[in-house]
């Protein structure tokens, strides 16, 4: 047991240095000229192993419930994506003779996906604003909890990444939200905290057909957050990002437009040095375009989740970007009292993620598969016995975290 405990130690300190290595590694690159910008480009989407192709065409649009909140309407839809992929959203339209301008509320792992309080109050905020609103549930949460999310490893079994189905599916959204005559496609805008973060982080490259983008809880480094040892999110599990572009790097592909990065002082989950260092980067190269005007990095009294003082400060930047006076006296509590019931269901010909990766990619998944069966964790270039070692230390899954690990280091 003492042999296994030291190998252990001994295997921690490999990725430890791995990680260090890549980091020295590194070239420092200004990515202001088209060059770079493409390079950048096409280092996310190695790292979201996202292709063109992936982006599926939204069709069966239904609504299931509405409300007439005054100024504006309340929907629950539901919509296809890829073959028998059923997505859910809320859209609130704010009632106008012509098209009005809209934000997206991308969410991270609120534990009622799109109907997550905090959430529901921003999206509230923005139509008391005048502004309209569609609040997503992304694959595997909310609504569509059925489809599996945390734990599923189907997408890197068949070559992909669940955070790239994620994106691909919301740049879908997207281009439809676009076209629809409801909306202003000129003003579009999306907003978004930690998992959400995650997510406008990669639209900020992605999603050129947005104007403004508020990204939360999540800007920091690639190197910080994966190295962790703990068990992450499969929507946090990116191909050889380490290799990749850094977040600041992204995050730049956005300029000159803007672009608001926040985090809260005790936020335990983000380190804010980490945070501030991010955004310093980012701010040096709006600065270096002339464009410093339109980057604003902001530190607020809040926890990881949104608060009221979230909530106001960034619905006061999407406001501002799009030309429109934000709403003064929005009583949070007054909205909590009539959210009401907003979920739906789906047909049952609606299919889990294992299955959309079939559809996808012709490869199917045990249902036994563990992370550690796909991406084999290395010690000193080979493959390591967990007989070795304590697989289970501290009651974590050890071969999970240096699988994660593992898939973060890799160079091809």
């Amino acid at each position: 047991m003492k042999n296994n405990s030291l190998r252990l130690m001994q295997i921690f300190d490999e990725y430890e240095r791995r990680f260090a290595k890549a980091r020295f590694e590194k070239q420092f690159n200004v990515p202001t000229d088209l060059d770079q910008k493409q390079k950048i480009l096409d280092g996310v989407k190695r790292m979201l192993c996202f292709d063109e192709k992936l982006v599926p065409t939204i069709s069966n649009v239904n609504v299931q419930k509405q409300r007439d909140l005054g100024s504006y309407i309340e929907y629950q839809v539901t919509y296809q994506t890829w073959k028998d992929v059923y997505g859910s959203s809320t859209v609130m339209i704010t009632k106008s003779n012509k098209p009005t301008p809209l934000v997206f509320i991308v969410c991270g792992h609120g534990n009622k996906g799109r109907l997550t309080e905090s959430y529901t109050l921003m999206a509230h905020r923005l139509a008391k604003s005048g502004l309209s609103v569609i609040v997503p549930d992304n694959i595997g949460q909310g609504d569509r909890e059925f489809m599996g999310h945390w734990n599923v490893v189907s997408p890197f079994n068949g070559g992909l990444t669940l955070q790239g189905l994620i994106v691909a599916e919301t740049i879908a959204l997207i281009r439809a939200a676009k076209v629809h005559p409801a909306f202003d496609g000129d003003n579009i805008c999306a907003c978004g905290n930690s998992g959400g973060g995650t997510l406008t982080l990669f639209l900020s490259a992605l999603a050129p057909e947005l104007k403004a983008i508020s990204s939360s809880g999540y800007p920091s480094e690639f190197v910080g957050l994966l190295s962790k040892e703990k068990s992450h999110c499969a929507c946090n599990l990116l191909n050889g990002c380490v290799y990749g572009p850094e977040m600041w790097e992204i995050f730049s592909l956005f300029a000159p437009k803007p672009l608001l990065l926040s985090q809260g002082w005790f936020d335990n989950l983000i380190p804010i040095e980490i945070a501030k260092r991010n955004a310093r980067k980012v701010s040096q190269i709006y600065s270096s375009i002339n464009a410093e005007q339109n980057f604003k990095f902001e530190l607020t009294a809040t926890k990881h989740p949104w608060a009221e003082e979230d909530r106001i400060l960034i619905s006061n930047f999407l406001c501002k970007a799009v030309n429109v006076e934000p709403c003064t006296d929005v009583d949070e509590q007054a909205i909590i009292n009539m959210l009401g019931d907003g979920s739906i269901t789906f047909p049952d010909s609606a299919v889990d993620v294992d299955r959309l990766v079939y559809n996808l990619t012709g490869i199917e998944t045990p249902k036994n598969m563990k992370l550690q069966d796909i991406i084999l964790p290395t010690y000193n270039g080979e493959a390591i016995d967990p007989s070795t070692i304590d697989c289970n230390f501290n009651g974590d899954d050890v071969m999970r975290i240096f699988a994660q690990m593992e898939y973060s280091l890799k160079t091809k």
